[in-house]
């Protein structure tokens, strides 16, 4: 499509991924606590993550920080691309629709239906966010 910067939507994405393992890292210290990391093994790591994924506020976290970095990543795209918002934020949420899609794991369904349902308004609204300040005057 005519306008839609590849690059624009691919270092967007990128910089969300890094949002998002920062906080995935934060929310599991937050309700993991700190025994997380000292020296558990693989299958002790595998169990307290699926305690993790059955913890509602784990997961509703979870989706606002998952949806506040979708924000950002339509934002990015949009202002990365300079030229027609709207699309390249689409695209942003199109391809974290399919990373979603491929990826989502063992989280529960509701998870999953909630996330993908937010994706492309929370892009489209960092795009518009990005459109309404690309169109501001500078003073």
């Amino acid at each position: 499509m005519p306008g839609i910067s590849i690059r624009a939507v691919i270092l967007a994405s990128l910089a969300v991924l890094g949002v998002d393992i920062v906080s995935s890292l934060l929310l599991t210290q937050m309700f993991g606590g700190p025994g997380f990391g000292s020296g558990l093994s693989e299958d002790e790591i595998r169990r307290a993550y699926q305690v993790l994924l059955q913890d509602v506020r784990y997961l509703s976290f979870g989706l606002i920080l998952g949806t506040a970095s979708t924000v950002l990543g339509g934002y990015l795209a949009a202002r990365l691309a300079r030229s027609v918002p709207y699309y390249n934020a689409l695209a942003f949420g199109v391809l974290g629709l399919l990373i979603s899609a491929i990826g989502a794991g063992d989280v529960p369904t509701w998870f999953k239906l909630v996330g993908l349902v937010l994706t492309l308004p929370a892009a489209l609204i960092g795009g518009h966010i990005a459109k309404l300040r690309m169109s501001r005057p500078v003073s």
